[in-house]
Formats: C-alpha cells, sequence, structure tokens
C-alpha cells in the first residue's frame, strides 16, 4: 500500500486512543478504531441524576496543552472547542493531627502560607523542595517521559548519559518517604508530599526518590479544570477526530487479532478487517489475553505488581460544605501502615486518606444550588472488592472524618449513591484486576520494566495508554500517542 492509503487499526477508544487516531490520521493514513463499550472515553465517563453530574475517573487535570496541541495540528483553535479554567488553590489537606493546609496554586501565596503554617525553617524546606522537583523533572523525567522507553542497548545513548550524574543520585536509591524526611523534617509535609506516590498507584515507602518529580506537574505548572468537565476532554477529540476522516466502531465484543506476514487480522463482530499496523490503546495485559492470545505475554506482564485500585464513591448532596475545594485530601491514622495494607497484606485499610472532588465548586451546573456533587476516592489493592458490609464500615469512617474536620457528618445528607470499585473498574475499561494504572512503580527500576510502546516479538505493533511507557494520568497518556505517532513514522 502507498503511505496514504496506509491502514492502521487501534483497540480502545479512550484517551490514548483517540488521541493516537488523531495523530496518525494527520499523516494522511486511513485509522479505525474499534471499541468493545457503546460509547468512547474510557476511564473519562461521566453520569448525572437529578441536576447532579459527576465524572467517573480521573479528576487531575495538569499540562493542558497536551490537549491544545491536538486541535492545533489541524489549524484549530483550541479556544474554540474545549476550555479550561486554571486553579488558584492546588489541594486542601486536612492531617491526623486536626489541622489543615490549603496548597496555593500561586507561587507567592504558596510561600508565604508555607512559611506562616509551618514556620521558617520547615516551610522553607517546602519552598526549596518544590523547587528543586522542577530541577528534577528538567535534569531527569524528561528524558524518560517524551521519548520510547529506555532499555539495556541504550544505557550508552548520549541523552541519557549525559543525565547519569542527576539519575544516579542518592534520590534514586532511596524511597520517596526516605527522600521527604531527609529534607523536610515535618511530619505533615512529609505526608503530604508521600502523597504524590499515590499519582501513579505506587507505594512512597517503596518507590524510588526520584519520584519526587511528580509534585512539579501540579505545583509549579498548575492545576486546571474543564468547564463542563473532564469528561469534556474526550467530547472535543473525538468531534475532532470524526470531522477529519477516523472511523469509529463500537460495541465491538468479541475482538480478536492475528498477525500476517504484512500487517494483521483483525475479527470484529461482524467482519474481518486488514491493517498495515496495529495499536493497542488498551491494558495491555488485556491486550494480550482477549485480543492477540498470547499467553506468554500475558502472564510476563501479569507477575508485574499491579498499581492499586479504588473504592469510589458518588454522592448527590443536599448540602454546602464551604471548607471543600475542587481537590481535597483527608490523611488517615497510621500512613505506612495503609501502604503495607495495600500493597503487602492486600487488604482494605483500616483508616485510608480520603480524596474528595467537588467539581460543582467550579462548575456549578454541575450541582443543584443547595447541593454538591462529591466524588469520594480510598485507595485499595488491585483485585480486593469490598462487600456491603465493608463498604458500610467505610462510609462511617468518612462520616466521621467529616465531623472532626469539617464540624459535621455528610451521611445525611445524601440523597443518591453510586460506586465504582476494583471489579467494576476492570469490567468497564479493561484494567487488569480493576488497577488504575497498570503496573506499580514501587521497584527502584520500574521505569525500565514497564511494558514499552513498540512491540519487541510483533512486527507493527504498538501500544499507547496508562499501563504502558511513560505512564499514567492524562499527560503521559496523550505523551505515550506523540511517542508512538512518531514510531510508526520513522
Amino acid at each position: 500500500m502507498s503511505e496514504s492509503k496506509r491502514r492502521v487499526v487501534v483497540i480502545g477508544a479512550g484517551l490514548a486512543g483517540i488521541a493516537i487516531a488523531l495523530r496518525l490520521r494527520k499523516k494522511g493514513w486511513d485509522v479505525l478504531v474499534l471499541e468493545r463499550n457503546d460509547t468512547y472515553g474510557g476511564k473519562l465517563a461521566d453520569f448525572k441524576w437529578e441536576g447532579y453530574r459527576w465524572d467517573r475517573g480521573p479528576s487531575l487535570f495538569t499540562m493542558p496543552e497536551q490537549v491544545d496541541e491536538l486541535f492545533q495540528l489541524y489549524g484549530k483553535d483550541p479556544r474554540t472547542h474545549f476550555h479550561y479554567v486554571k486553579i488558584q488553590e492546588s489541594c486542601h489537606y486536612y492531617f491526623h493531627d486536626g489541622s489543615d493546609f490549603l496548597l496555593e496554586g500561586e507561587t507567592a501565596r504558596r510561600n508565604k502560607a508555607l512559611l506562616s503554617e509551618f514556620g521558617s525553617e520547615y516551610g522553607q524546606a517546602a519552598i526549596n523542595y518544590i523547587e528543586e522537583s522542577g530541577k528534577t523533572y528538567q535534569d531527569v523525567g524528561t528524558i524518560f517521559i517524551d521519548r520510547p522507553k529506555f532499555g539495556l542497548k541504550n544505557i550508552f545513548d548520549r541523552a541519557l548519559v549525559k543525565r547519569y550524574p542527576k539519575l544516579l543520585s542518592r534520590k534514586l536509591t532511596n524511597s520517596l518517604n526516605n527522600w521527604n524526611e531527609r529534607k523536610l523534617k515535618d511530619e505533615n509535609l512529609v505526608q503530604l508530599f508521600n502523597r504524590y506516590g499515590t499519582y501513579n498507584g505506587s507505594d512512597p515507602y517503596r518507590m524510588s526518590g526520584l519520584y519526587s518529580m511528580i509534585p512539579h506537574l501540579e505545583v509549579n505548572l498548575g492545576t486546571y479544570f474543564p468547564k463542563k468537565g473532564m469528561r469534556s476532554i474526550v467530547d472535543s477529540l473525538y468531534d475532532l477526530a470524526v470531522e477529519n476522516g477516523v472511523e469509529f466502531r463500537f460495541g465491538e465484543k468479541n475482538l480478536s487479532a492475528q498477525p500476517l506476514k504484512n500487517g494483521y487480522e483483525i475479527t470484529t463482530n461482524n467482519e474481518t478487517e486488514k491493517a498495515d499496523d496495529l495499536v493497542s490503546a488498551i491494558d495491555c495485559v488485556t491486550f494480550y489475553n482477549k485480543i492477540l492470545k498470547d499467553s506468554k505475554l500475558e502472564v510476563k506482564y501479569k507477575k508485574q505488581e499491579r498499581s492499586s485500585s479504588a473504592v469510589v464513591f458518588y454522592w448527590a448532596v443536599e448540602k454546602i460544605f464551604p471548607q471543600l475545594k475542587l481537590h481535597n485530601i483527608f490523611f488517615g491514622a497510621d500512613y505506612e501502615a495503609e501502604f503495607a495494607q495495600i500493597f503487602k497484606t492486600k487488604t482494605l485499610p483500616d483508616k485510608p486518606m480520603l480524596y474528595v472532588h467537588v467539581s460543582s465548586v467550579i462548575n456549578p451546573e454541575d450541582a443543584p444550588e443547595n447541593g454538591q456533587n462529591w466524588f469520594v476516592m480510598i485507595n485499595t489493592p488491585a483485585g480486593i472488592v469490598p462487600d456491603d458490609l465493608q463498604r458500610e464500615k467505610l462510609k462511617q469512617y468518612i462520616d466521621k472524618l467529616m465531623i472532626k474536620h469539617l464540624g459535621e457528618g455528610v451521611r445525611n445528607a445524601i440523597r443518591y449513591e453510586k460506586f465504582w470499585d476494583a471489579s467494576k473498574i476492570e469490567m468497564d475499561t479493561g484494567s487488569y484486576m480493576g488497577a488504575l494504572y497498570g503496573a506499580a512503580c514501587n521497584d527502584t527500576m520500574a521505569a525500565f520494566t514497564r511494558h514499552g510502546n513498540v512491540s519487541k516479538k510483533y512486527k507493527n505493533l504498538y501500544f499507547v495508554g496508562g499501563t504502558v511507557h511513560p505512564g499514567g494520568g492524562i499527560p503521559l497518556v496523550l505523551k505515550s500517542a506523540k511517542i508512538v505517532s512518531e514510531l510508526i513514522e520513522s
């Protein structure tokens, strides 16, 4: 086939699948996206109930220019299709000792608040830590997330060798917690910055201190929120893809792929498709199990420790809690014990940290005038599903934390409830064991052992999404699509 007629099939119509489809379609190739669900979006789904609206999955939005870039590829003004606002407060933290701290988005205000709350010594340590986070990201992070995964064959690449003095540092060999204790001293500040380990579903008491770069994306670069909710990210990109000739087929529940001498044969519900290139935009374990049916590779990646899963409660709250911001964290009594339960004993945490997201704080149309749409998330082990009694205990625990920190409980104000857990996450999104980010990053060499973007075994097979390099979260998922678009071109 001529390059203009090159045929690419993408498996999965989540954010990664839509992003790679847009990039490949821009090259002039024929792009078909096959999705087992009845609609696009993956974890970026939403739902409504009597004037309330919830985003089902991701709620933190950073590096919005990654989305803008896809519109700009097609000569579009992003602001005519997709709108977002910068958030002035990064997150409101509530500590077990009863204190709280609002982490500001603007540098001068944030620094003033840190010094006021934690004193000159510890506050300045936090200011220095945040600045160093940005330097670590520039020195080490960019080399990993902006290009294909490094392997053993790359250890002498000039781009990597130049970074060795920064990479082979105490951050690498220290756990994130140990690094934070060394740099921050204050117990609450250590806990605050340990929390960033959950951004890739990992254990801050085991993962490398190099992940101290994660706060840079949120704190230094800024936190944003789409004016129409997180769902509007994929809504706008899907419309752009359809407008420019990307073909989507939904409800394809019986997909399988077979490698040919030149390309792939993909069996769908009703027909057979041929493709020059095949792109997996779903969980890599699920792809090997359900689509390609390669048991050896399936077993290989199943052996990797899973990232955390979650229990999420979606509550229609008929009350306004004015203390709550868009992002809120309520820490439990013993953070280290919580992660030991998640990753070692694989049990539900007794007194877990809560993440409470209330989008109606920013988007008033997401709830009635006298209400709020609560998204309450608790980290859990992958594959562990709480029963009715355990969910009830979690709700009682949540209510006690609200009474402690907000002065009143929430349960009597809940008009409607829905929940998501590891089983439902796996069923709805195909994420193996309901793990939110694929493999965990608890090993020092996790960045090198994560599934790559191009297959070593199969010709013209590529991978995008949160379970492969460079990782989970909206910015990294979009970067995986950019990496693959360049790999295919080469």
